[in-house]
C-alpha cells in the first residue's frame, strides 16, 4: 500500500487516495473480505460499485477543485484587501500632515495678519498727529 501511495502519479492519471488504495490491496489479496462492505466501501468487482465509485470520485475531484479555486481566490482578495489597507493607512497619514501644514499656515497667517494691524496701526498713529 505504502509503494502505491508514495508512487508518482503518471501525467494525466489523478492522485490516488489512501481509501482508494485500501480497497484495491483488500480486493486483490482478500477478495472475500467484508471489511470494504462493512465501512461502507463496495469492492470494485461490480459494475455498478465502479461507477458509483468513479462518480463518487468525479464529485470528490471537482469538489477538491472547486476548494482550490476558492482557495486562491480568498487568497487574491486578501491580498488585494491588504494593498487597500496599506493605501488607506498613507492616505491618512498624507492627510495628518496636510493638516498640519494647515494650521501652521493658518497660524503664520494669523500672526502676519497681526503684524500688518500693528504696522496700520503705527502708521495711522504716525499720519494723524
Amino acid at each position: 500500500m505504502e509503494e502505491k501511495m508514495a508512487a508518482p502519479v503518471q501525467e494525466g492519471e489523478e492522485r490516488k487516495f489512501s481509501v482508494s488504495v485500501v480497497a484495491e490491496v483488500l480486493t486483490k489479496h482478500r477478495p472475500s473480505s467484508k471489511f470494504l462492505k462493512n465501512v461502507g466501501q463496495q469492492p470494485n468487482s461490480t459494475g455498478k460499485s465502479s461507477k458509483s465509485n468513479a462518480a463518487v470520485n468525479a464529485r470528490v475531484l471537482d469538489l477538491q477543485e472547486q476548494l482550490e479555486m476558492s482557495r486562491q481566490i480568498s487568497e487574491v482578495m486578501r491580498e488585494e484587501m491588504d494593498a487597500m489597507m496599506r493605501k488607506a493607512a498613507e492616505a491618512e497619514a498624507a492627510q495628518v500632515e496636510r493638516d498640519k501644514s494647515y494650521e501652521l499656515l493658518l497660524k503664520k497667517a494669523e500672526e502676519n495678519d497681526a503684524k500688518y494691524a500693528q504696522l496700520m496701526a503705527l502708521l495711522g498713529a504716525k499720519t494723524g498727529n
